[in-house]
């Protein structure tokens, strides 16, 4: 933990934050405790999600949006990144744009497809990549324990998890196999280092 609570300054310039990883990894828990205790910080924003799933569904709180409406709203601009991943599209708010000029830090669950578009559109000197990682033993237990895939489902994901890399310039990797403490206060290290962050750093 870093123990700061409240706004000592905003940066002085903004960075986008895409937290990536396989599934299992735990990106969603990191994600709400950094939220909750960042909160007071004014220069750092966790925006919602655009999600065709109804509002109330398991999961993050998003913005529901009708899967019919998708296209269009992204066609239209709507989106500064958007994808589809198992049958769901994603997207990305346009005004995270306008927030990372006017000098906040936005941190985004996003899939690892869209990190080169975000570099182009933002400069890679504004994107920040946090790569999730654990070993495989703790992703089995986590993808067996949440119920949602068989046994064939689970070993794809492992095995994809195995072949998860990300390319490219400042880009952290965050250990999230030790007690949920550790995993949050690494997840938030690497959000709060100074810029640039480095190619290929590891939070501790």
């Amino acid at each position: 933990m870093t123990g700061r609570h409240a706004d000592d300054g905003a940066p002085k310039s903004g960075l986008l934050v895409l937290v990536v990883g396989p599934s299992g990894v735990g990106k969603d828990t990191l994600l709400d405790a950094a939220r909750e205790r960042l909160k007071g910080v004014n220069h750092i924003c966790f925006p919602r999600r655009c999600i065709t799933r109804p509002a109330g569904s398991v999961g993050e709180v998003h913005i529901p949006v009708r899967p019919e409406d998708f296209p269009q709203m992204a066609h239209q601009g709507a989106f500064l990144l958007s994808w589809r991943a198992h049958d769901l599209c994603y997207g990305i708010p346009r005004h995270v744009q306008d927030d990372v000029a006017a000098g906040k830090t936005v941190i985004v669950n996003v899939s690892r497809s869209v990190i080169e578009d975000a570099r182009e559109l933002i400069g890679v000197d504004h994107v920040r990549v946090l790569s999730i990682r654990a070993n495989i033993d703790v992703l089995r237990k986590r993808l067996e324990a949440r119920g949602r895939e068989d046994a064939l489902d689970i070993e794809r994901r492992l095995a994809r998890a195995s072949a998860y890399q990300v390319d490219g310039e400042n880009i952290v990797h965050v250990d999230n196999d030790a007690d949920l403490e550790t995993g949050i206060a690494r997840f938030i290290h690497a959000i709060e280092m100074p810029q640039p962050a480095g190619n290929l750093a590891q939070a501790k």
